[in-house]
């Protein structure tokens, strides 16, 4: 046998690397391979005294064989007959790389280095592409840097540009940037994807530039650039500039294309803007554009953040009547968007259309419904809903399960809170701190705090990463219960474990002394908070102010508020709320009306214990007149009065009623309150002193058209003895006709009046109508008078005179 021949002595790039030759040898390879004798066969088609030209085909014959095993097999039979050729290993890399066989790519790089071969340009170029286009960026760097250092050059424009897209995808922007300033050959794709990475960092005015050098002063750039930049100016939040931009577009001659309207409606929807996409839509139409179910999903899904579902509800209408057929996540937005809204039996109506229409429903579907229902208090509905879903084949993830634990625990469903978390480590989904936070919560609350201290040794014994909120949870629940020893034990505990105290913790164990009025200790705890590098929060301040205040110290609340002021630590409704009560129970009245000023001018709104505190407090001073300016102010600005407000009322108004010489109620009259003014003319009528105070309050709410309010205390007044009557009737009738609901007031309240008990009803009516409606007929009234003109009638046909 003659001398052998460096099967590739040097990579040589062929006239035709393509030719019909080398493509038939090379899909031959791996037939070859597999035959008997395939070695033999491989020598008379490549024999040892071949000429120079047919050698150095070989390589490019390496790089077309279509099976990567047969490629390296066929590497090996030549690397035998020209053990010194370095050549094939490159040829080798290239096709291994391009069939993304990153095992033997690395072991083909590793045996390289060792021989001390360097791989080509193309072979490096092919490798860093494979690994760019398999989403493996480590990789890709690693050999990019190495092909830097090796050989001094980029991969070539089709690699680069796979290593440059991803790299944006990975947010790798400057490095995006170095592989694109270094690329000696740029397309057009080069540019738009180095252009959408400045977009997603923000860098708008250098996309532009980056257009401007790509295409030239004077030249137009194309759609696809435009539609690049529309998307990041849009991402941004400029969506006025990207709509400018939508439009410089149609006058430069670019017509819009349908992923420039996609991109422009997504922007507007995605802004809070969804308005002008109608019109888009019609354009569109009018250019022969159809809008798809991504464009449509966009526009859904923008109601809904915008809290408009009707409007989203109408855009699924037209998107089925223009043809195009709703997916998956048309529904899933709807769904969502409608439990968000409280229509959470309308979101379960579509969930079950979704599957009429045979459309795969998901985890993504019955997730806001399990919520939605849990919210409101129908927890069974919610773990049905689970259960179908599991016959689905989706198993629910730790927020569907988190959200059903979470509606067990509120409605004090402790136990069957605990069951799902145990099935839910039977199925191997592991709970995480939130959910065992609420479920310590909930036993904490249900006095069960040996079963709470189990759950926090299971979170330890799992290693499940406990958050602050877990410990303090579990130091105000012994707290809630009487046991501060304990609760110190869990504060020594944390801090045993290495856990360094947070806010929140040292806020439960503040508010723990506070109740058993140790200030000293909280003072010290305070303290402590402060060496350790944090800052008492409004909690915290509030906490100490309300500690004083319940041990009669308002001295002492009155220097932690100086305290709070001097840090500069905004005091909230709850801070004032404890100095006013402060005040209140001192029977300094006018210093707590000037703090309810004072919060009040500084921007806080009142709650309903503030107003409560006042109202009671006023009460029992026998200042009723004042007392019932507090409750007019606290429903005119909208905050619902709860049984503790009721309670005030009822006592104040029934213990001032003492009667003067004339024998007319002792509380004064007050033009400017309808609410006592009712309350006097009814004691005056000879009405039960707590039967007027009743009706008096109930008139009070309907007015500023709190009925549900009403109809709630119109509940208790009857448990409490008191029996509703025919001005009770006109009151709250008044109070149906105010929301606009005067058509259906007999499913609200039943009327079973005889005729003088209405001619009552109807003179309270009409004596409202000429202090509110400056004497025109409410609808209330009309309806008094047609129900009272009906008996009349009945009464006449019965007894003739």
């Amino acid at each position: 046998m003659s001398k052998s021949k460096p099967l590739i002595p040097v990579i040589k790039k062929p006239t035709k690397p393509s030719s019909p030759k080398i493509q038939k040898l090379a899909t031959s390879i791996p037939k070859i391979l597999t035959s008997r004798n395939w070695e033999q066969t491989l020598d008379s088609i490549f024999p040892d005294d071949e000429d120079e030209q047919e050698q150095e085909n070989l390589p490019l014959i390496l790089t077309h064989i279509p099976d990567p095993d047969a490629a390296v097999a066929f590497f090996h039979w030549a690397r035998r007959r020209s053990p010194a050729a370095p050549a094939p290993y490159s040829a080798l890399l290239t096709a291994v790389a391009r069939s993304r066989r990153f095992r033997e790519t690395k072991l083909i790089l590793q045996a390289m280095e060792a021989q001390n071969i360097p791989p080509t340009q193309k072979a490096f170029s092919a490798a860093v592409g494979a690994y760019a286009r398999s989403g493996l960026d480590a990789d890709a760097v690693d050999l990019l840097d190495t092909m830097r250092r090796t050989v001094g050059a980029l991969p070539d424009v089709d690699d680069c540009n796979s290593l440059l897209k991803l790299l944006v995808e990975k947010r790798r922007f400057g490095l995006a940037r170095e592989v694109y300033d270094g690329m000696p050959e740029r397309d057009n794709y080069s540019t738009c994807i180095a252009m959408r990475g400045m977009c997603l960092e923000g860098r708008m005015d250098e996309a532009e530039r980056l257009m401007g050098d790509r295409w030239g002063v004077g030249c137009v750039p194309n759609v696809v650039f435009y539609n690049t930049l529309i998307d990041g100016y849009c991402r941004n939040g400029n969506v006025e500039k990207g709509y400018a931009l939508f439009r410089e577009m149609e006058a430069k001659g670019f017509l819009p294309t349908l992923v420039s309207y996609g991109i422009l409606i997504n922007g507007l929807c995605s802004g809070g803007s969804p308005e002008g996409v109608v019109r888009l839509i019609d354009e569109m139409k009018e250019r022969g554009l159809e809008p798809n179910v991504k464009i449509y999903n966009c526009v859904i899904d923008g109601w809904c953040k915008r809290g408009s579902v009707r409007e989203a509800k109408a855009s699924l209408r037209r998107m089925i009547g223009s043809g195009c057929e709703p997916d998956v996540r048309t529904y899933n937005v709807l769904i969502s968007g409608l439990c968000h809204d409280g229509k959470v039996m309308e979101a379960e109506r579509l969930l079950r259309e979704g599957g009429r229409r045979g459309l795969p429903l998901n985890e993504f579907s019955y997730t806001p419904l399990v919520h939605g229902y849990c919210k409101q208090g129908e927890v069974l509905k919610a773990s049905d809903l689970i259960l179908e879903m599991m016959e689905r084949g989706h198993m629910p993830d730790l927020v569907t399960y988190g959200t059903l634990v979470h509606g067990l625990v509120s409605m004090g469903e402790v136990k069957e809170a605990l069951g799902i978390r145990e099935r839910m480590t039977e199925r191997g989904i592991v709970p995480d701190a939130n959910i065992y936070n609420v479920l310590i919560n909930g036993l904490c609350k249900k006095g069960m705090l040996s079963a709470a201290k189990v759950l926090l040794s299971e979170m330890l014994d799992q290693n499940i990463l406990l958050d602050e909120f877990v410990y303090a949870t579990l130091i105000d629940g012994f707290v809630r219960n009487g046991d501060l020893d304990e609760a110190r034990k869990v504060f020594e505990f944390v801090g045993q474990k290495g856990i360094r105290y947070g806010v929140v913790v040292y806020n439960a164990m503040i508010k723990g002394y506070c109740k058993f009025r140790m200030m000293n200790d909280a003072i010290s705890h305070m303290n402590k908070m402060r060496q350790v590098g944090f800052q008492p929060d409004e909690f915290t301040y509030t906490t100490m102010i309300d500690g004083y205040v319940k041990q009669g110290d308002i001295s002492g609340a009155l220097r932690v508020f100086g305290d709070m002021m001097k840090r500069k630590c905004k005091p909230n409704v709850v801070t004032y709320t404890a100095l006013i009560n402060g005040y209140c129970s001192k029977g300094e009245l006018s210093t707590a009306q000037a703090l309810f000023k004072e919060m009040q001018s500084n921007g806080l709104v009142p709650n309903v214990v503030t107003y409560s505190i006042l109202i009671g407090s006023f009460s029992k001073s026998n200042q009723i007149a004042r007392a019932a300016a507090f409750f007019e102010e606290m429903l005119l600005n909208k905050c619902a009065p709860n049984d503790v407000t009721f309670h005030y009322l009822l006592n104040g108004l029934t213990s001032s009623h003492s009667l003067d010489s004339n024998g007319e109620s002792a509380i004064p009259k007050c033009s400017g309150s309808m609410f006592l003014v009712i309350f006097r003319n009814m004691v005056s009528d000879q009405w039960d002193y707590r039967t007027a105070a009743f009706n008096a309050i109930i008139f009070c709410l309907c007015k500023y058209q709190m009925l549900t309010k009403a109809l709630e205390l119109r509940d208790e007044m009857i448990q409490k003895g008191c029996l509703p009557d025919s001005v009770t009737f006109a009151f709250l009738l008044r109070g149906i006709c105010s929301i606009g609901k005067s058509g259906q007031w007999r499913s609200i309240v039943s009327c079973d009046y005889q005729q003088n008990e209405l001619e009552i009803a109807l003179s309270y009516s009409s004596f409202l109508d000429i202090q509110l409606n400056q004497g025109r007929r409410s609808e209330a009234t009309c309806i008094l008078q047609s129900l009272l003109d009906d008996i009349k009638i009945v009464l006449e046909v019965e007894y003739p005179s």
